[in-house]
């Protein structure tokens, strides 16, 4: 009895120990098999971010490809260098969106000059592509021995046309060592130049023609439209003939004997009429400023045969600037008047009551210096004979 209790003891342990054994393995194969699983998907996502590593360096690394070459041969053959041994050139704008006629200020900055001769761009240089450069000053830094260190060149510019217009800055001339050398600012700069709209709309309304009844006409009906229609092609034929007189600066009446007024003379009292007018003290800026452009532009042509009537601001300065009776200070002058005038007429600028004043003075002495240099040129011209 002993014995066979002692062996189902024995077998019982034995069951049990095997029993624990097996969930042991068990669960160490699970643990195994689990490892050896994610080992694997990680092992795939390696491979795969590897592969597309390898895949993506290629399409990067193609700097030899013929389109990347040939881009860069053409911004080399276009380009400028910015600069030439320490000496370096740069270019901004203060504000690269305005109003169409307002202003802005281009800098143009030459750095490491180190005593080398420079040359930097004309007002006619900048002048390009719808860009208008007015006026230019320089700004020039010294180093501790008194040598010139960097020269800033601020010019400002305008424009009168709507868009986006690049600022092409003319190249910077250096003298090194007895040869020419040109450097331009690598910056790409862009005006952008807004117009303004006019706000005002009409409305135009039609209405519908009223029935009638025809009735025959009499013969003085039909006498007193034909005399109606004489009268009224004799009034449009003298409206016409003054119209033609006045434009071709004659009077309207040629009396016989009459004495022509001097140009300036006659510019200086149609200037005066107006100032006595009061236009603008009235509101009438817009009238003000075209009637005294006007006076101004009759003088030319009278004075000197410039159709400026017709010409654009630009183009009568430079018609100006070929005569020979010309003087930087006249032309400083035109040039401020006409500007003024084209702010008030084309941007609706409203200048202030002193400016007005100031447009009419820059009127009146550009008559009268163009006649005094004009005077003094005909008393050379006689003194030479």
């Amino acid at each position: 009895m002993v014995n066979s209790r002692l062996k189902y003891l024995i077998l019982c342990t034995l069951l049990a120990l095997a029993g624990t054994g097996q969930a042991q393995n068990k669960g160490l194969v699970d643990s195994r098999v689990t490892l050896d699983s994610k080992d694997l998907l990680d092992s795939k996502q390696n491979d795969k971010r590897q592969a597309d590593s390898r895949q993506a360096v290629p399409q990067t690394a193609t700097p030899g490809s013929a389109q990347g070459s040939a881009a860069a041969s053409a911004a080399a053959a276009v380009q400028l260098p910015s600069k030439h041994g320490n000496t370096s050139v740069s270019a901004t704008l203060d504000a690269d969106s305005i109003i169409i006629g307002d202003q802005t200020t281009l800098r143009i900055t030459v750095k490491g000059i180190d005593g080398k001769g420079i040359g930097l761009p004309t007002l006619q240089e900048l002048t390009r592509g719808g860009i208008e450069a007015l006026e230019s000053r320089n700004d020039t830094t010294l180093d501790a021995s008194g040598k010139v260190e960097s020269i800033e060149q601020q010019v400002t510019i305008t424009s009168f046309d709507a868009g986006r217009m690049p600022v092409g800055v003319a190249p910077i001339r250096i003298a090194d060592g007895g040869q020419a050398v040109l450097i331009a600012p690598s910056d790409s700069l862009v005006l952008t130049v807004a117009y303004v709209a006019e706000a005002d709309t009409v409305e135009c309304k039609t209405m519908a023609d009223a029935d009638y009844i025809k009735e025959p006409l009499t013969f003085w009906e039909v006498t007193r439209w034909v005399v109606y229609a004489f009268v009224l092609a004799a009034v449009v034929l003298a409206i016409i003939v003054i119209l033609k007189r006045r434009k071709e600066h004659k009077p309207i009446l040629a009396l016989p004997g009459a004495k022509p007024v001097p140009a300036d003379r006659k510019a200086l009292s149609e200037l005066e009429t107006l100032r006595r007018k009061e236009l603008w003290q009235k509101g009438r800026i817009k009238k003000y400023y075209t009637d005294m452009t006007d006076i101004v532009r009759r003088f030319l042509r009278n004075m000197y045969g410039i159709s400026a009537a017709e010409m654009t601001t630009r183009q009568t300065l430079k018609a100006f600037h070929g005569i020979e009776d010309w003087s930087e200070e006249s032309e400083s002058l035109l040039r401020q008047l006409l500007q003024k005038a084209d702010m008030v007429k084309f941007a609706k600028s409203q200048p202030e009551a002193y400016e007005h004043d100031q447009a009419m003075q820059f009127a009146t002495d550009f008559v009268r210096k163009v006649a005094e240099t004009h005077k003094l040129n005909n008393a050379e011209k006689e003194e030479g004979k």
